[in-house]
């Protein structure tokens, strides 16, 4: 005798629906990632991404670097508000637009120059609060990182800065 059933309404089905709610899904649909792309000291870093499925919202850490802001990539297209400040990045929809499933160029992280790289090293990650959320609102299984190494600072203590010293010791001297 047969019986339409599970999520999938089919006959004699145990089909169920994943964590992420898609019917016979295996949990891939919740994974997210996020990773540094190109890095440019003149300004700007690149932020990648790979979601198992539509995305409404996310928020994330970007340390060693100053001045913040965003612009650009699968966010700009998708029309979500992209802010960044301190450490944290926020991208989010006022009107319920969503980055579809897939990878590429999320949004674009610029610094105002050199002298905002206040750190050796820039890390990526979800911080305390970070998330990648749904359009339902639930929070994706995530991999945030990523790091880049700025080396040592000219003399001056700027990171990809040229300062030197001079025969006399003096940083940025004539002698």
């Amino acid at each position: 005798d047969s019986v339409l059933s599970g999520c999938d309404n089919t006959c004699n089905s145990t089909a169920t629906t994943d964590d992420c709610g898609v019917c016979a899904g295996d949990g891939s649909s919740c994974l997210a990632s996020l990773s540094f792309g190109t890095f440019d000291s003149s300004g700007s870093v690149e932020i990648m991404y790979d979601f198992g499925s539509a995305v409404a919202g996310f928020q994330f850490d970007v340390t060693g670097l100053s001045g913040l802001s965003a612009s650009g990539g699968a966010a700009g297209d998708a029309g979500f508000e992209v802010s960044a400040g301190n450490t944290t990045v926020i991208g989010f929809s006022m009107t319920g637009a969503e980055i579809a499933a897939g990878s590429g160029l999320l949004t674009i992280l610029y610094f105002p120059h050199n002298e905002s790289v206040i750190d050796a090293m820039s890390t990526l990650s979800l911080g305390s609060f970070g998330t990648i959320t749904s359009v339902s609102g639930s929070d994706f299984v995530s991999t945030v990182s990523g790091s880049i190494n700025h080396g040592t600072p000219d003399c001056a203590g700027n990171y990809y800065g040229t300062a030197a010293e001079d025969c006399a010791g003096v940083c940025n001297g004539t002698s």
